[in-house]
């Protein structure tokens, strides 16, 4: 062998010795390398594992004789199903009042504000449901003066369905007439709530309620002096007999 081909050969092996040392140092140079160079993180992945967080979005407009003005709850972040559900269902509930008043007489829409400075709001995000308020105050042309409205809005957050007063209790009429039973006691011992009557049991008078650390907060209808609507908490304890199964886990959680 000549001594040309053998300089060739010997060249040729220190190259390959030294592309595998670059490749392979050692597990606290490798540690190193990943420190100052880390593995690229797509702006989509960062989005989609952002947790649930509520917001209040200013929206307003007209519809026909309805202008409206509104702090719309809303959601960002988390799994997308339930933000959407959440936010359609909150949009919707807004729309159901943008409808002209009998007459077509021309109505004007506005944040509502309720006793305690109670407004709208995401009222609770939680890992097994989150929930809104939308308080809005309605004035009709030449009526006597605006008036209170309120929905709610509960969401599974497992299966992006919604939570329905109906769907609290073992048995719906020993589940409402409890409810009722707390509702009273509650009015009872609220010096500005005397003469105030709770609701009937049933859905319909039962449907605006969201979850809260201390209970289920109803909103009842009140007398105008008093906001038109106001919130009574009937503590979980209170509840608990009638509840359905895993029901106040839920809620909490």
């Amino acid at each position: 062998m000549s001594a040309t081909t053998t300089a060739r050969r010997m060249a040729a092996a220190a190259a390959v010795l030294a592309m595998i040392g670059a490749g392979c140092g050692s597990p606290e140079e490798q540690g190193a390398d990943t420190a100052r160079n880390p593995a690229p993180t797509s702006a989509t992945t960062s989005a989609d594992a952002a947790p649930l967080a509520g917001f209040v979005e200013p929206v307003d407009g007209t519809e026909g004789t309805v202008t409206y003005q509104a702090e719309l709850p809303q959601l960002r972040g988390g799994d997308a199903e339930v933000r959407d559900r959440f936010n359609a269902a909150m949009r919707a509930a807004l729309d159901d009042h943008l409808k002209p008043a009998d007459d077509d007489a021309p109505m004007t829409i506005a944040p509502g504000v309720l006793p305690e400075d109670e407004r709208s709001a995401v009222s609770h995000i939680g890992t097994r449901a989150v929930a809104g308020v939308l308080v809005l105050n309605i004035y009709v042309d030449r009526a006597a003066h605006p008036f209170n409205t309120v929905s709610t809005t509960v969401i599974d957050t497992a299966t992006a369905a919604p939570i329905m007063i109906t769907d609290l209790f073992a048995d719906d009429a020993a589940g409402f007439s409890a409810l009722v039973d707390g509702i009273n006691a509650e009015i009872a011992e609220d010096e500005k709530l005397a003469g105030q009557s709770a609701p009937a049991p049933v859905a319909d008078q039962l449907a605006a309620w969201v979850p809260d650390d201390d209970g289920l907060v109803v909103y009842i209808s009140v007398a105008h002096v008093l906001g038109d609507y106001y919130p009574i908490t009937v503590d979980w304890d209170v509840l608990d007999p009638v509840l359905a199964p895993g029901m106040r886990e839920m809620l909490t959680a």
